[in-house]
């Protein structure tokens, strides 16, 4: 499975770098079910490049036409959520040129703006469960949310290139 997620970038006139993250809704058989996280999704094998694919879900998720108010930076490395090599998930970093009006769907609980400068200090051991096992994991918590995992590893790559360290 190949997936594509977008790290969302905008300079705060006087503030700091920000990124978007989202809080995916709470679904049955979703394994991200609930989690923080950064907009994307599934590419469309065979249907769609995985540039449409961001766009697209960029699009459904947030309501950012990215072709509109987005500049392509590059990637970082393709990860593998959960730690499954099967699953191919490749980050694209864009620049904005305007801060966008977010309006969510369906797969989305929620969102919010986080000043990357600011990560470092929030960065601590969370407590969470999956699967009704209890894990200690590596994370940021933004204003009371654990984000971990992926999405976490993600910002930890995108920060030292942004000269912002851990």
């Amino acid at each position: 499975m190949e997936a594509v997620v977008a790290i969302l970038l905008w300079k705060e006139p006087g503030g700091g770098l920000q990124t978007l993250l989202v809080q995916r809704a709470e679904r049955e058989g979703d394994p991200w079910s609930g989690q923080i996280g950064l907009p994307g999704g599934r590419v469309k094998q065979g249907a769609e490049s995985p540039r449409t694919a961001l766009h697209r879900e960029v699009e459904e998720e947030v309501g950012i036409k990215l072709e509109e108010v987005g500049v392509e930076l590059g990637s970082l490395s393709v990860g593998h959520p959960m730690r499954r090599l099967e699953m191919r998930v490749q980050p694209w970093v864009y620049g904005l040129s305007a801060k966008p009006r977010v309006s969510i769907g369906s797969e989305i609980a929620g969102s919010f703006w986080v000043n990357l400068s600011e990560l470092p200090s929030k960065m601590k051991m969370s407590e969470i469960t999956i699967r009704d096992k209890p894990w200690s994991v590596e994370s940021f918590v933004v204003e009371g949310k654990i984000v971990w995992g992926f999405t976490y590893r993600v910002l930890s790559e995108l920060l030292p290139i942004l000269e912002i360290s851990l």
